[in-house]
């Protein structure tokens, strides 16, 4: 049984490695930069050309900023809770290429590495 597992285990990882991962520069050059934070958060501050949408009404929104649902989408907040949950509500309603970033300082160092 443990030689079972141990394979599974090790066909697992590879088939892992093996997923087309995306091309970042390209995301980051041909994307849309999301917060999903508040207005009030956003005004404090947030990542340059990005798109503010709020997580709770993104689903009734995005498709003004995003109507082609093979863009890739970059979902930032505060902390990354409520970038998941915009990201859950987008792949529901279609979209096929979206990551959430994390917080605000994830995406900012998300951007340093991949310019």
């Amino acid at each position: 049984m443990k030689k079972f597992v141990v394979m599974l285990l090790v066909l697992l990882s590879f088939t892992a490695c093996s997923e087309e991962q995306p091309d970042l520069k390209q995301w980051l050059r041909d994307g849309v930069v999301i917060d999903t934070r508040t207005l009030e958060e956003y005004n404090s501050g947030h990542i340059d050309n990005a798109t503010l949408i709020p997580y709770d009404v993104i689903q009734q929104q995005i498709s003004r900023v995003v109507p082609d649902k093979s863009t890739p989408v970059l979902l930032y907040c505060r902390s990354g809770r409520r970038a998941g949950i915009a990201e859950t509500t987008l792949k529901k309603l279609g979209y096929e290429n979206v990551i959430n970033v994390g917080g605000i300082n994830d995406m900012q160092s998300f951007i340093q590495k991949n310019r």
